[in-house]
């Protein structure tokens, strides 16, 4: 009786894997034809310093900002990749950045987004990440620029489209160009298929060579963060540039704080003025332009829970037999 139990639920079970690869395909296919790669992501948030001499204090938003990131990543656009570190040490960081570009393929999108501290040396003009496991003053402890510059330039030669966002202080010591045509005002698809098509290694960061604030309002997150999440919940359209995000979150974080955004691409990484896009997956709105394309992105997503959810019942209506 006990294996015929096991049959049965096992028979149950085979549909909704299929079902799963099914609607992922026609996922895939209600996406605009050069939308073929995967979405990525590399989470970081940093907010436990273990400093013990006292250098790197704790932050009260960094972990906090990383998981609100890496959920929305997930929720609202889509991404199918998303790997969270909090309070990361160094090799612990350097071990996530060298897995990730092993992972990608050439026509992924890439995002990796950094809240911590950053430091600048003014004497040597380095800039660094610093990993809750830094001591003092020791910058054998802390991850160059120029390591983060190397391990994008490997991305970029592995994959179309790579987008770093770091919200800390001095992160804008990153760029070296901001040289990057705007948008159209009313873009349509015609543009974003020709971007998409062009190799983009680009960069938005919190500030430039500066100090950025911690917590913005008692709201839980930076102000970086809180208008970078903002933007990326209120955004009602389908596809969105790297380029038109950071417009408007520079534009929101400097109309309330004293600090300025920055953005712009790596130089040397062989960047072709192309852009990083994001696809909402999760849009309310039923405005002219988004119409028939979206509804079937959504109609796909709702189709695709409902397997699982049906799994789910199954377990719960049917026990399983004791061994």
């Amino acid at each position: 009786m006990n294996r015929l139990w096991w049959v049965i639920l096992l028979s149950l079970q085979m549909p909704v894997h299929a079902g799963l690869k099914v609607v992922d395909e026609q996922l895939t296919q209600v996406l605009p034809e050069f939308i073929r790669g995967d979405y990525r992501a590399l989470v970081i948030g940093n907010s436990n310093y273990q400093d013990p001499k006292g250098r790197w204090q704790p932050l009260a938003t960094a972990e906090a900002d990383a998981r609100a990131v890496a959920d929305l990543l997930g929720t609202h656009y889509g991404f199918k990749d998303v790997r969270l570190l909090v309070n990361a040490g160094r090799r612990e960081i350097l071990v996530a950045l060298s897995e990730l570009s092993t992972r990608v393929k050439r026509n992924d999108f890439v995002l990796i987004y950094y809240a911590g501290h950053g430091y600048l040396d003014k004497a040597s003009e380095r800039g660094y990440w610093i990993p809750v496991d830094a001591n003092g003053d020791d910058h054998t402890g802390y991850i160059r620029n120029s390591t983060l510059k190397e391990e994008l330039s490997i991305l970029g030669e592995k994959t179309r489209h790579t987008l770093l966002i770091s919200d800390s202080c001095f992160s804008g010591a990153l760029l070296r160009t901001a040289s990057r045509s705007a948008a159209p005002e009313k873009p349509d698809d015609r543009y974003y298929e020709v971007v998409a098509q062009k190799k983009s290694v680009q960069i938005l960061t919190a500030g430039g060579v500066e100090y950025v604030d911690d917590n913005y309002k008692t709201s839980g997150h930076s102000p970086f963060t809180y208008f970078l999440l903002n933007e990326l919940r209120l955004n009602n359209t389908t596809l969105l540039t790297a380029s038109e995000l950071a417009t408007r979150v520079k534009k929101a974080v400097a109309n309330n704080v004293e600090q300025v955004p920055e953005s712009g691409t790596l130089q040397g990484a062989g960047d072709e003025l192309g852009e990083f896009i994001f696809v909402n997956i999760n849009i309310n709105t039923t405005s002219p332009a988004n119409t028939a394309g979206q509804k079937a992105v959504n109609e796909s997503a709702q189709e695709q829970r409902a397997p699982a959810e049906v799994g789910q019942r199954l377990h719960k209506l049917i026990p399983l037999p004791m061994m």
